[in-house]
């Protein structure tokens, strides 16, 4: 980034808490970019987001027809230079909010030919990944569906981050500082152009 612009940052909670430890990660990434960027932080759990209805118009039109939060969020990240995305484990999964962001994206993704909104070049991810249980193959699941959904938006993975043991936020707070310090550090390298 040149020194005169401002780096712009899309954040999303993919929680169906927007006060939980997925939160409060994003919140010390924030902190961590420590004013020098344009930011625009999203909860899917406080989002007019509906499900997919498998019309495939989207394929004709560029676009999807159901009108919702879906396009301002796909308008930020497209526009971004990094995107953050924190999401919790449900089943092994992300859960059924963020899920219906992905699926609702598809009409911008790299498979349609007809998209109108094309992401700008160089955009880069951050995935994160919270379970309460201590299997590190579960976070993977949910790291691989995040960086997958970067993939089809022309958004480069430049780091994964995988926290454990952690089902509440009191246990974040307890168990994960180095991690919480971590994703702090990757927000103050982006601010002062380390990554």
């Amino acid at each position: 980034m040149g020194r005169g612009k401002m780096i712009k940052v899309t954040c999303i909670v993919g929680s169906a808490r927007n006060d939980g430890s997925c939160a409060y990660l994003t919140d010390a990434f924030i902190k961590g970019l420590n004013g020098k960027a344009q930011i625009k932080k999203y909860c899917v759990s406080d989002m007019d987001l509906h499900f997919c209805k498998g019309c495939k118009n989207c394929y004709e039109m560029g676009e999807c027809v159901t009108r919702d939060d879906v396009q301002s969020v796909v308008g930020d990240i497209m526009t971004s230079d990094y995107v953050f995305m924190a999401a919790p484990s449900y089943w092994a999964g992300v859960p059924a909010q963020l899920k219906a962001l992905f699926d609702r994206t598809t009409p911008y993704g790299d498979t349609n030919p007809k998209r109108i909104v094309n992401p700008k070049d160089g955009i880069k991810g951050i995935a994160v990944a919270v379970r309460a249980g201590t299997r590190q193959a579960e976070n993977e699941l949910i790291i691989s569906s995040i960086e997958h959904y970067f993939g089809h938006l022309g958004i480069q993975t430049i780091k994964a981050i995988s926290v454990l043991q952690t089902d509440t936020l009191s246990d974040l707070l307890e168990k994960n500082e180095k991690i919480i310090a971590e994703v702090t550090r990757l927000g103050e390298d982006i601010a002062n152009n380390r990554l």
